[in-house]
């Protein structure tokens, strides 16, 4: 089974340390590219911080990860935020926690603390869910055999995620890989055989935890 745990959509949190102000942002990204993108969006919108520092992890398969200080010493403050990611499980993930500097020096160990803290309380505060890679299909069904369908991709955990009323409904779906033979026989079971379906896409999508 093909799977991970990440964020789902975006979360941003506040923190103030010895008049330091943090502000993280969270959220779910495809690969490490995508989170470079991410960081630079924060860094153009915070452009005036003192430092913006990251931590973004790619896919599981990927097996990539980047992280920066910003100006900060050394491996206190891109590490830590990385450490928090990992320390949840987190894959394709992007961390930016923004500092405005207070006045008063945290020091390297004080640093470690605030950002790591930071990243933590971000994720604390996002949802957690998992991705598993999915099998999405199109599927063209009769009125009356929808009604049966569309309760089995309910009841099964599909996700569904467009439906089209024409002549009959075409549904847009997606279900673990692993049940797509399962899914396509029940298809055929529901509608005596006519159905109509077909593969579109094969990728990562989310699922309630």
């Amino acid at each position: 089974m093909r799977e991970y745990l990440s964020v789902s959509g975006e979360t941003v949190t506040e923190s103030e340390i010895s008049r330091s102000k943090f502000i993280t942002h969270l959220t779910a990204v495809e690969n490490v590219d995508e989170g470079l993108k991410y960081l630079a969006a924060i860094r153009k919108k915070y452009s005036d911080a003192t430092h913006n520092c990251y931590a973004v992890i790619g896919s599981p398969e990927s097996n990539e990860f980047k992280f920066g200080d910003d100006g900060e010493p050394s491996g206190t403050a891109g590490q830590p935020i990385l450490n928090a990611l990992v320390k949840n499980g987190l894959y394709c993930v992007c961390a930016v926690v923004t500092r405005y500097f207070g006045g008063i020096k945290l020091g390297a160990g004080g640093l470690v603390q605030a950002y790591s803290g930071a990243a933590s309380g971000a994720v604390r505060a996002s949802e957690i869910t998992r991705y598993k890679y999915s099998v999405v299909y199109v599927a063209e069904l009769a009125y009356p055999a929808y009604g049966a369908v569309a309760n089995f991709l309910a009841e099964s955990g599909a996700v569904v995620t467009d439906v089209e009323y024409s002549d009959g409904v075409k549904v847009t779906f997606a279900v673990p890989e692993e049940n797509a033979a399962a899914t396509e026989k029940k298809l055929a079971e529901l509608t005596s055989g006519e159905a109509r379906y077909a593969i579109k896409d094969k990728k990562y999508i989310s699922y309630k935890r």
